[in-house]
Formats: structure tokens, sequence, C-alpha cells
């Protein structure tokens, strides 16, 4: 018996010990309307909305509810263009409140779209408002670079080609082609990053899986190229890759006769902002 009695107290203590109360996070829910009508009442936007641009915390939509119950609440919008507008808090009094939504993503083209803001707790009401997404100032175009010590431009005609299809080198990936500004001169430069698709931002170099190259054809039609041995001889750093322009440095050393000859060539201060074609 007195074991018995034992074995009930130790099961009553350990079961004590393992079992925790639950607290009751059941808390009454906010009730609110939206706007007036079809339109958010109040509705101002912030930030530039800018295509092809990844919002930041200054686009926001702040818009007017009419509160007739305190407490949690979640308002959020449908996506369109690639973004969307949401805020989840708690209001403490009734009456007219003011609400900051968020936005995210990133707006896929130059537009106007109409977004429906939905009371996911409220009374079920909806409003609308509009947002306009412009074009980003695009950056400006260069290709340039020292050949020992001497500056050179070759941002006449400057492209680039970054996908599966081959460029004018005849290689998929990253190809980057530019001509001599200088007038009637025939000197053109022509890099990139070979691979079977495009390529993302990074570094590369010549001895690397995904091989950067670089061919310097001169004014009297030799060609420099790299030297490729166990250690890197030529480095690409693509700092952006979007699907309008490619931008970057580069910078090493290019051997004439098809990077097998003896005299060289310091290719250093690289800098490239170039459009796709």
């Amino acid at each position: 018996m007195k074991k018995l009695f034992a074995l009930i107290v130790i099961s009553l203590i350990f079961f004590s010990a393992c079992t925790k109360t639950v607290p009751d996070s059941s808390t009454p829910l906010a009730v609110y309307s939206l706007g007036d009508g079809d339109s958010c009442t109040g509705a101002v936007l912030s930030g530039r909305f800018v295509a092809d641009t990844a919002l930041t915390s200054n686009n926001t939509v702040t818009i007017m509810v009419n509160v007739s119950k305190a407490g949690p609440y979640w308002i959020s919008t449908n996506t369109v263009n690639g973004i969307s507008f949401s805020q989840t808090s708690t209001f403490a009094d009734t009456g007219r409140q003011t609400v900051v939504l968020m936005g995210t993503g990133t707006p896929l083209a130059i537009d106007t779209s109409e977004f429906k803001l939905t009371a996911l707790n409220g009374l079920g009401d909806s409003c609308t408002f509009s947002v306009a997404t412009v074009q980003g100032i695009l950056p400006t175009y260069y290709l340039t670079c020292f050949l020992d010590g001497v500056y050179r431009n070759f941002g006449d005609s400057a492209n680039a080609t970054n996908s599966s299809i081959p460029g004018t080198s005849g290689a998929a990936g990253l190809d980057i082609r530019g001509l001599d500004t200088v007038i009637n001169s025939t000197s053109l430069i022509e890099f990139g990053v070979s691979n079977p698709v495009g390529i993302l931002a990074g570094t590369y170099n010549d001895t690397s899986i995904v091989k950067a190259y670089f061919n310097y054809t001169d004014s009297l039609a030799d060609t420099w190229s790299v030297n490729t041995t166990t250690l890197p001889s030529f480095t690409i750093v693509v700092t952006a890759a979007t699907d309008k322009y490619v931008q970057g440095t580069f910078s090493g050393m290019v051997k004439n006769q098809q990077g097998a000859g003896l005299d060289s060539i310091a290719v250093t201060n690289g800098s490239f902002t170039v459009p796709l074609k």
C-alpha cells in the first residue's frame, strides 16, 4: 500500500513538472471600415516607384480608417505589377485613425496599377488606390581602361549580350564589345565571361570554371589575349547585371599572338557600363 501511495505521489509530481499552462492569447480583434465608396480615404503615396527597382521602407501608402472597436488589425492589398502593400498592428483607440502600409516587391514595368485594399479582420469592406510606376534614370554608358598606362576609350558602339545566345566572340554568356573612339581607329576590345547561360554579378577570372576572357585588337590588326596559366592573369568583376545593362570593372595582362607571344600589355583601371542589345 505504501509503495502504491509513493508511486502515485511520484507520478503526480512528474506530471506537474512536465505540463505547462498555455496562456490565453485570444485578444479581441479590431473592428473598422475602409474608405468612402470605392476609393481609399485620404490615400497618400510616399517614395518613387521605379520599374526594375526594389521598393524600400520609403515606399508607403497612408490611408484613413474608421475604427469602431480597438484591437489588433491586418490590412493588405493584392499584388499588382510585382508589388503589394500591407500592415499589421493594433488600434489603441476608436474613431478615425491613420494607417501606413509598407510596400514590398519590385515593379515589373512602367504602368499605372490599381490596388485593392482589404480589411482582413475588419467589416469585410475594401477600397482602391492607384500607383504610377516610372522609368528609372538609365546609367551613363561607357567603356574605358588604361593600356600600359595610356587612357583609352572604347565607348564607340559599346554594347553587350548576356544570354545562352553566343555574342560576337562566338561564346554564350556575357560578351562585351566596344570600338576605339579615336577617329579612323580600328582598335577594339571584346571581353566577357563564357557560360552556357547568362551570368550574374560576381568575380570571374581566366582560370575559374566560369572563365573570363579578353581580346584587344590594335590598329595593326594584331590581337592581344589572355595568357591563361595556373594563376589568374585577368579578372572581370560584374557589379550589376540587369535586363537592360551590365556594369563592372576589369584588369589584367594580355599577350600578343593570341596570348602566346613574349610581348605583353597591362590592362588597368578598366571600367564599363554598357547596354544589352
